[in-house]
């Protein structure tokens, strides 16, 4: 039996060409219809990720809304000013203008790129400084394709790159230890913004969106958790530090650190924190934490006065007091003993210094400032630059969480520790509650019979 010769690619599309023109002719229309309708503006365009974008921020959580805002931006605008070369000057450059203002790359300035190969990054199709990345907001949403997700992923890692390179040429130069950032977390977080954006519009019939074009991206692997448990000794020299290290607040940082250290909240838990969510009778913390998860969390009744003294000093909560009681003069015993209610509603933790506030009309008032997240970063950058063996390995304010997530692990197994991180994946749970070198070491010790300096919990650098 005979074949004949296989159709070009001419011939395909001369024969769905003929097709299309027979439909519209049953349909009663011919191109010059068309065409007319397309310039009269009634036929609307495909949907492009630049005009889609208002719908994703609208349909997305604030949280959401906060993490990818910047990834968002970067996917539809790109990166039009950031070179792609990792070379000193380059990077330095990125920074050297007035009040940190990024400055044009040098090679840019001459229209040459000088830069040797070896220094660029940012994408298989970079070749010199004078490339840029313009991002995906004028394409269609249906013609985005996973390499053109990948390809932002790649200058999202090389902007953090660069980010952290002139940090830690700052932090060198003051003979601080550096970080050593490979940009991994700019990636994860360019992918699953892409995600939430296709993920919104595959379900809106008008965008023509079939496929979430990010999931078919590999996943970043992630490094290993670098978080650390606190020892005794390192416990007690973080403490006398926030005394001594210079924080402008250092009773509003005892006061967080405690209040962390027993519930083992994240950040979210302290800054959501409500007085309506301290039960005096129970014992009980309500935390609001990430995903909006809700969760009761044993606290002593110590911390709970803390907690209520501190704001009853510094915040206008107040709502009611019993007769004979003065109203500016509200002690923890008169909310104990119910003669005085407080707002259920108002924040718990506050800074001593109160904002001001200039209305419309010109009145200044001085209402209380609760706390933020700058605070955790200023406080803990302070810590860092009192103590050596912090500066060097980095401490942050999860390390709290992990401390007390190893010692309930140790003494009361690993349900328990896994209850009180309030986990629900019990993966997670394993990074909080794996061996330290010191634990490691203390075995050595057994199998051998001999000594290792790292068994020994002297609080010094591990």
């Amino acid at each position: 039996m005979s074949i004949g010769n296989p159709l070009d690619d001419a011939d395909k599309r001369a024969q769905k060409a003929a097709f299309a023109l027979e439909q519209l002719c049953a349909m009663g229309f011919d191109l010059e219809d068309l065409l007319a309708l397309r310039d009269s503006g009634q036929v609307p365009g495909q949907v492009t990720l630049h005009g889609y974008l208002p719908v994703v921020r609208k349909a997305s959580k604030p949280g959401s809304r906060h993490v990818y805002a910047s990834y968002w931006e970067l996917l539809d605008v790109g990166l039009p000013d950031l070179c792609a070369c990792m070379c000193p000057v380059c990077v330095s450059a990125a920074a050297a203008g007035p009040g940190g203002a990024a400055l044009p790359c040098p090679c840019r300035a001459t229209s040459a790129c000088a830069c040797t190969k070896a220094a660029l990054a940012g994408g298989p199709d970079v070749t010199s400084c004078l490339d840029a990345y313009h991002g995906l907001g004028g394409r269609p949403l249906p013609d985005i394709v996973p390499t053109d997700i990948a390809l932002a992923m790649a200058w999202a890692k090389l902007r953090a790159n660069k980010r952290w390179a002139r940090r830690n040429a700052k932090r060198a130069a003051n003979g601080r230890a550096t970080f050593n950032y490979k940009g991994r977390s700019a990636e994860e977080h360019t992918r699953s913004a892409a995600s939430k954006i296709f993920s919104l519009a595959r379900l809106d019939p008008a965008t023509g969106v079939k496929l979430n074009v990010a999931l078919e991206v590999a996943k970043v692997r992630r490094p290993r958790s670098t978080a650390r448990a606190y020892s005794v000794a390192q416990l007690e020299e973080l403490w006398s530090a926030i005394f001594t290290c210079g924080i402008e607040d250092p009773e509003l940082a005892m006061l967080v650190w405690w209040f962390h250290l027993e519930t083992g909240a994240r950040r979210g838990g302290a800054l959501n924190l409500i007085l309506g969510g301290l039960n005096l009778t129970t014992q009980m913390a309500t935390l609001v934490e990430k995903a909006e998860s809700v969760a009761d969390q044993p606290i002593s009744a110590e911390l709970q006065r803390a907690l209520v003294g501190h704001a009853l000093e510094r915040g206008d909560v107040v709502v009611a007091v019993a007769d004979g009681v003065d109203p500016g003069a509200v002690t923890v015993d008169d909310v104990v003993a119910g003669r005085a209610t407080l707002r259920s509603d108002a924040p718990v933790f506050y800074y001593r210094k109160r904002r001001k506030v200039t209305a419309a009309d010109g009145t200044v008032t001085t209402p209380p400032h609760p706390l933020t997240r700058r605070f955790y970063n200023t406080v803990w950058d302070r810590l860092c630059q009192a103590l050596p063996w912090a500066d060097q390995n980095h401490i942050r304010p999860h390390d709290i969480r992990k401390t007390g997530a190893e010692w309930i692990e140790r003494a009361h197994g690993y349900s328990v520790a896994k209850g009180w991180l309030r986990h629900d994946v019990d993966e997670t749970t394993l990074g909080y509650t794996q061996a330290r070198p010191e634990h490691i070491a203390r075995g050595f010790e057994t199998l051998t019979g001999r000594s290792h300096p790292l068994a020994t919990d002297t609080g010094e650098l591990r």
